[in-house]
């Protein structure tokens, strides 16, 4: 079991990314993501403008403080002042250079800046924006302010809009899982019901969250439900004249065949008249039994289907043993080897499947043919096979050889309706199972695969 879970998980994944709504909301994650990268580098931008702004107000008035202070007590006073203001530190960075450029007090870094104007540089504590000026007789004043509260604050900022934009992405996804999980139940519904349908069941309708008020998944159900009542109708339609002219047609056609039983009385003492009254007889009776196969046909299609288990070993061995002494008496040979099997359906019908196939691989077979009977049981899923070494049927026309009434070329000189395999899948699809055909190499294969038993 642990060896499945990480396969239905990465079967999980594949199918949610497959989704239309998933990769919709995915575009809409990395939209988001790139909408919070511009906005946070706007805002960035914006924000570091402002500060910048402000903080070049402040050094102009510090600045400005300092030249009323030398203005008042001298540029020599200045040292003095610029040292007391450095240690009782509010922001602000200074440094004095003398008329040589040889530094007098505050910062080192800034006591070296001898342009005149703005600059931005790395001080002692960190970053500063700068504002130098010359001095009157000489000499450097630059007074920065500092930037590590700005570069700090851009941080924080950048970690907040990360911080949304994960948790934006976050929502979106799971946004995205919940839809598509809901979808998946509805669109899984719908399939269950296609794929019913397409085994025969018209009866079955897809269901519609809401009539009143549908969303799109429940305009495909509705549109599905009455494409199938227009179908249903058609079939119902179809089988019952189906039906009604098979009915119809029996009831002239045993007439004259009574008809015939006594003109062959009355033409006994004729030998060709005997024996022409006999060939008509055999071909009216091949009539009959194609009109037989025909309301059989119908009745399977419009019956509803199995609902208790039956013994497929004993059927299988009761339509072998039926029908062994005409596969013998023609020459061919019949091998069974039968397991113990339990399959859900009806017994009659199975027993004519398996029939029909028997007797087609007899009709089909040139004499001394070997035909094999073979029930398997596989973890509770029933399978028959019957193969002959025969001439077998060609890919391209087995389905052709499936359809009612299908007759191959080859075959159309040998008596038959050419409706005992399609009766015959008609009798899987109504069990839920699935006949097929092969290449036996040489011959043909023909297999019913029964679904599994759930008791």
């Amino acid at each position: 079991m642990s060896s499945r879970t990480p396969e239905r998980g990465a079967d999980t994944l594949r199918r949610y990314w497959r989704s239309t709504g998933t990769r919709v909301l995915a575009l809409q994650a990395v939209a988001l993501v790139l909408a919070f990268g511009v906005a946070g580098a706007l805002a960035s931008i914006s924000i570091r403008q402002v500060s910048e702004r402000a903080y070049r107000a402040d050094v102009l008035g510090e600045v400005a403080s300092l030249n009323d202070e030398w203005r008042h007590k001298g540029v020599g006073h200045l040292p003095f002042t610029v040292t007391k203001r450095s240690r009782l530190w509010h922001g602000f960075e200074y440094g004095l250079a003398g008329p040589g450029g040889d530094y007098l007090a505050g910062d080192a870094s800034l006591a070296r800046l001898t342009n005149a104007g703005w600059s931005k540089d790395a001080t002692a504590k960190g970053k500063a924006l700068a504002y130098t000026e010359a001095l009157p007789g000489g000499g450097w004043l630059s007074v920065g302010r500092d930037l590590s509260t700005e570069d700090r604050q851009m941080r924080e900022l950048a970690a907040m809009l990360a911080l949304c934009a994960a948790a934006g992405v976050a929502i979106c996804l799971a946004i995205a899982y919940l839809t598509t999980r809901w979808t998946w139940r509805r669109l899984d519904a719908l399939s269950a019901t296609a794929a019913l349908v397409a085994a025969g069941r018209l009866d079955v309708r897809a269901p519609v969250k809401s009539a009143a008020a549908p969303d799109e998944i429940d305009d495909l159900s509705l549109a599905l439900n009455a494409m199938l009542e227009r179908i249903s109708r058609l079939v119902d339609q179809l089988r019952r004249v189906t039906t009604d002219v098979a009915h119809d047609m029996r009831r002239p056609m045993t007439r004259l065949r009574q008809k015939l039983e006594r003109l062959s009385r009355t033409a006994a003492a004729t030998p060709a008249v005997a024996a022409e009254v006999r060939r008509l007889d055999d071909e009216f009776m091949e009539i009959l039994h194609t009109f037989d196969a025909l309301l059989q046909l119908a009745e399977i299609e419009g019956s509803a289907g199995p609902d208790e288990l039956i013994d497929l070993t004993e059927v299988a061995w009761r339509v072998t043993e039926a029908l062994r002494p005409d596969i013998e008496d023609s020459g061919r040979s019949l091998e069974a080897r039968i397991d113990k099997a339990t399959v859900r359906g009806d017994t009659d019908l199975v027993a004519q499947a398996l029939l029909n196939l028997l007797e087609n691989a007899l009709r089909h077979t040139p004499g001394g043919a070997r035909i094999e009977l073979a029930v398997e049981d596989n973890a509770g899923a029933a399978r028959v096979r019957v193969r002959d070494n025969g001439r077998g049927i060609p890919a391209d026309q087995r389905d052709t050889a499936l359809a009612p009434l299908g007759r191959l070329e080859a075959s159309r000189s040998t008596p038959g309706s050419g409706l005992g395999l399609a009766i015959a899948a008609s009798v899987a699809t109504w069990h839920g199972a699935r006949l097929e055909l092969a290449d036996a190499e040489p011959g043909l294969e023909v297999s019913i695969a029964f679904p599994p038993v759930r008791r």
